[in-house]
């Protein structure tokens, strides 16, 4: 399936609620959005407010939104029972980096349940997944929740993510939407996502040859693309993973000289050299040092002219220790993962003290075995 295919029927099995009423088929001159979603789905809770919004905006202009999960009907009933929470009503900028929510909870508004909040529009469950079927399978998408626009002559006009799709609704419904030019983007995208899904997965089985000949093969598909920064970091550990240190040198310097005084922009690629080294990939010296000197320059100058930034330097910081590490300068790796501990924030340092634990128990393995050894020898 793809943009312009003929929208399959909706064989559905539940229709929760009494309004609106079920259907199969697209009536001529309605726009109806084919949405998949979850109960477990956070991104699919989220998106609940946004599509009764629209639903409830655009009505009178003959839309329709049909909104589909695979799960049971006991499932679906109970969680529509359930109140929503006001982080899901009144997201905040704050909670959408953090999950805090900046807003406080108006005292004086009612709760109100799953279901009153998706009333506005037709929540439905098909265990059976055929729909899911015919949709998501067919249009090879792997991820919810997924929207798609059926236009007023039953077309798919446009596949992606539910909160993204205000302006090809409007479009849609005012008849100004180019379905050809829709299509071109849409099965470009399908493409470069397909690849990328093949690379990353080349990559993760260790054929790096493979790796390379298919960044060369993709090249002009990705370019210019979302895409773009994800293939450059993958290309980099791949070159580091064959050993080709005059190329990853090069690239390297790039990067130096495009961020020199940035620690994290260079934490970024830096933990790859450090990988790369400790798994015997990359033997080259100068391009660990190179590395190295990089970091350490950053962090100080970080720590010179921005001293209040130092608690955001917590990455660049880790980096620091697996590179000392990869260097066998354990005493040096300690210090950085310690100090990265003392700047990070409290959530993230359980996942740095692993490395610490991992630094300081060799340590203690070696002082028994000279202990023992001396024992010995007396």
């Amino acid at each position: 399936m793809t943009i312009g295919s003929v929208a399959p029927s909706l064989d559905i099995e539940h229709w929760m609620g009494e309004e609106p009423s079920p259907m199969t088929g697209f009536e001529p001159g309605q726009v109806t959005v084919v949405e998949f979603w979850a109960t477990w789905c956070g991104p699919c809770l989220y998106s609940m407010p946004h599509l009764a919004e629209l639903q409830t905006r655009y009505r009178d202009e003959g839309l329709r939104v049909v909104s589909v999960s695979r799960e049971d009907l006991e499932t679906v009933t109970n969680f529509l029972d359930k109140e929503v929470p006001e982080t899901i009503l009144h997201p905040g900028e704050k909670e959408a980096e953090t999950g805090e929510s900046e807003e406080e909870p108006d005292e004086d508004q009612e709760p109100i349940t799953y279901g009153e909040l998706t009333s506005a529009y037709s929540l439905t469950t098909d265990p059976d997944a055929s729909v899911h079927t015919e949709y998501m399978k067919a249009a090879n998408q792997n991820g919810i929740p997924t929207a798609f626009i059926v236009g007023k002559d039953g077309h798919v006009e446009w596949i992606g993510h539910p909160m993204s799709m205000d302006s090809a609704l409007e479009a849609v419904l005012n008849d100004q939407w180019d379905r050809e030019a829709a299509k071109e983007e849409f099965e470009k995208e399908t493409q470069m996502k397909l690849a990328y899904r093949e690379l990353v997965l080349a990559q993760r089985a260790g054929k790096h040859e493979l790796v390379a000949e298919m960044l060369e093969e993709n090249t002009e598909l990705f370019a210019a693309s979302k895409y773009e920064n994800a293939i450059e970091s993958l290309a980099f550990a791949n070159t580091l993973a064959l050993g080709q240190a005059e190329k990853a040198l090069a690239t390297i310097e790039e990067k130096i000289a495009a961020t020199p005084n940035d620690a994290v922009a260079i934490s970024s690629w830096a933990r790859s050299v450090a990988q790369a080294v400790r798994a015997g990939q990359m033997e080259n010296e100068k391009v660990l040092q190179t590395t190295i000197d990089a970091l350490e320059s950053a962090l100080a100058y970080q720590e010179e002219n921005s001293p209040e930034s130092l608690p955001n330097q917590w990455m660049a910081m880790n980096a620091m220790a697996y590179l000392q590490a990869a260097a066998d300068d354990k005493e040096a790796a300690i210090e950085w993962q310690t100090r990265a501990l003392e700047v990070a924030p409290e959530v993230r340092r359980r996942f740095l003290q692993p490395f610490l634990d991992e630094l300081t128990s060799s340590d203690k393995e070696e002082e028994s075995e000279e202990t023992e050894t001396a024992a010995e020898t007396e």
